[in-house]
Parts: C-alpha cells; structure tokens; sequence
C-alpha cells in the first residue's frame, strides 16, 4: 500500500526534477553551439554508496541490433555476483542529509536530483570555480559529442547541462568486505578484485595540476583502482565498480564499506548490505 508519506516523497522529488528541467540555458557557463554547461565545483566531504545490477538488455529497430547496458536498483537486495555493481556518489555536507531525508529514493533519483535539492534548501555554492578547468572540460566533452550532433537534429542539446565535478583530492581509496571474501580475512582490501566499470561524468581531474587528465575524447579506458589512485584524482561525482569474479563463499550476504581518504586528511566512509548468489 502507497502511504501518504510515500506519496510526499513521489511529489517532492518530482517536484525537484521539474526544477532541474526549467532551469534557464543562460544562468551560467558559455554558450556554444546548441548546448552550454552550468559547472557545479563541490568539496568531496561526503560519500553514500548503493547496490546495483547490471543488466543487458537486446533491441531491435528495423534489421538491426543492439544491446543497451544499464545499472539498475536491486528490488530484494539480492543479485548475481557478476551483475552486482557497488555505486559510489560523492557531494558535500548535505549528501547523507538527502538520503536520510528520502531514503527510499534509488541511484538514478540522487544523481539526478542532488542540485535541485540543495536549491530547493535555498542553498548556493560556495566553491569557486575552475575556469581554466571547466574550459578543458567543456572542450573534451565536445570533441566526443560533435560527431553525434551531426547525425542528429540536435534538440538534444538545446537545453542547460548541469556538470558536476570536484575539487577535492583522493589520497587513497579502497574496498573491503566484513565478511572474509576470495578466501581472504574479513576487512581486507578488495580493490584486486573489482574492476572500474563507469565515471561520471567520463573525466578525471589532476588534483595536482587541476587539468584534465582523461576524458570522453580518450579512447583508452580506465578500469583499475591502482591506475586511477597513481593519476592522484580528485574525487569523482560518482563512480561504479564491479566484481571481477565470483568469490568461492557464495552464496553470502555481506556489507562492503567503501573508504575514501581525501587529500584534505578527511577519511569518508559508508556501508551497504548486500546478499550475493
């Protein structure tokens, strides 16, 4: 049964979605061509984390195929350990205070909910920007997309792109399992055994240099935690990791806690539960 304060959380995130697609396409950055981005710096001073599954899905459109791969929320907590994919997101002081305030709400919902609701509080950003940065970003992302545009009428790209990024550092980063795991005592870092599967968006930043390191133009792809620590990055608005291979203890039901230690001295945490088959 739908309760009234399930219906309150339906109406305000709807209500916070709606705000993120009135927003004007002049508010903020410079316009070019038929899209322009409104770049969001925020502190890294808070992580929250959520289970997924990894999903493919075939289409067909006329004589031709395709396989469209998406993330999705777990409905039991239960999933598959190839298909289980650990979502880490990354924000500021208000980050937890948005789950605690809407827990139910899932991964697609607080990435894309997250701006709209700190204007919602009637709150402004503080961090400065990058502008030197945000110009590198801005041109990466267009290298990738002008081929796209070309092929398309690009409607698509009329509107405000709100794009988040990060000026705090990640001094080191790792997994761990509170139960033993790959035949390895409860606790013990698990980067070994999970594989980058996505950033978001598609770019690292230097937080030495503060330029872009790697982006949507680059061919090559980022998958080891051990490659991307060794780039000194600052944190990622969000991150998925999967599993590389099934660990001999399945069927188990666990938490992962996933760490990130800034290089600001903060060390940020967060568990999930999950039950792996």
């Amino acid at each position: 049964m739908i309760t009234n304060r399930t219906w309150a959380i339906i109406a305000v995130i709807t209500t916070l979605l709606i705000l993120g697609g009135t927003s004007s396409c002049k508010e903020k950055g410079d316009e070019i061509g038929n899209y322009s981005f409104e770049f969001l710096p925020r502190e890294c001073t808070q992580i929250i984390t959520l289970p997924l599954r990894y999903t493919e899905t075939p289409i067909t459109i006329g004589d031709k195929h395709f396989i469209t791969k998406s993330a999705e929320e777990l409905n039991d907590g239960a999933v598959e350990a190839e298909q289980f994919i650990l979502w880490v997101m990354t924000g500021e002081d208000d980050l937890k205070e948005l789950r605690a305030e809407f827990p139910n709400i899932k991964n697609r919902n607080y990435e894309d909910s997250y701006e709209n609701y700190y204007r919602w509080k009637g709150r402004k950003l503080t961090t400065p920007h990058m502008l030197a940065l945000e110009r590198q970003l801005d041109q990466d992302h267009r290298r990738r997309s002008s081929s796209a545009r070309s092929l398309s009428s690009g409607k698509e790209f009329t509107n405000l792109i709100p794009w988040e990024y990060r000026v705090t550092g990640v001094k080191d980063f790792r997994i761990i399992s509170l139960s033993p795991l790959f035949g390895l005592p409860a606790e013990t870092s698990l980067n070994d055994y999970f594989s980058i599967y996505e950033f978001k968006p598609r770019q690292i930043i230097s937080s030495r240099t503060k330029t872009l390191l790697w982006g949507y133009s680059d061919k090559g792809q980022i998958t080891r935690i051990g490659q991307w620590l060794a780039m000194s990055p600052m944190a990622p608005p969000i991150v998925l990791f999967r599993l590389k291979s099934r660990p001999q203890e399945l069927p188990i039901k666990t938490k992962f806690v996933t760490i990130l230690e800034t290089t600001a001295g903060t060390t940020l945490r967060d568990t999930l539960e999950v039950q792996l088959r």
